[in-house]
């Protein structure tokens, strides 16, 4: 009777920690399955500068449901993680963060710097040309697949010379 207790204790000890190391597992893979390389915006302008490349800024909150839709189906997908990694350098901003930034030799909190582009909900996504200057600003959650086509508008650098309509028209008739 002693060590049928013994190994019914011992099962429910594996049991909860098998299911513990799921779940802690399956955390670490969301988090990691995006291939996205964040850098604080200070980072971001200085590379982008040296590499050429235009500036994405996720603004979020860390209470908005929307905004962490995106980061876990958006952000993760390959396609879009890619076409970020490839033509820009990724920031994520806090909406509500005290934390500092620099910008056009101004100093502001993260939450005064989406103020200041006119972020009036989250999630939002503001770009920027190499040089800092402001491209545009797209709010709300966007589907992967649509991310993917804002991606390559502004990363390609159609929007100089097009519409999105008129690009996302072309990009549908050679799918």
């Amino acid at each position: 009777m002693r060590s049928t207790r013994i190994m019914v204790t011992i099962a429910f000890v594996i049991a909860v920690a098998a299911l513990v190391f799921i779940q802690l597992g399956a955390g670490d893979s969301t988090a990691s399955a995006s291939s996205v390389d964040w850098k604080p915006f200070d980072t971001a302008v200085q590379l982008a500068r040296s590499q050429g490349k235009r500036i994405l800024v996720d603004v979020y909150t860390d209470w908005c449901t929307w905004c962490k839709k995106m980061e876990k189906e958006v952000y993760t997908d390959p396609a879009v993680a890619k076409a970020i990694q490839s033509h820009f350098i990724p920031v994520k901003l806090n909406a509500e963060s005290s934390s500092l930034v620099t910008y056009d030799g101004r100093t502001l909190s993260e939450a005064q710097f989406a103020r200041a582009m006119g972020v009036s909900g989250y999630p939002t996504t503001v770009f920027f040309e190499s040089g800092g200057k402001p491209i545009t600003v797209v709010p709300g959650f966007i589907p992967a697949g649509d991310f993917s086509t804002v991606l390559a508008f502004i990363g390609e650098g159609h929007y100089q010379s097009k519409s999105y309509d008129a690009f996302r028209a072309e990009r549908q008739k050679t799918k």
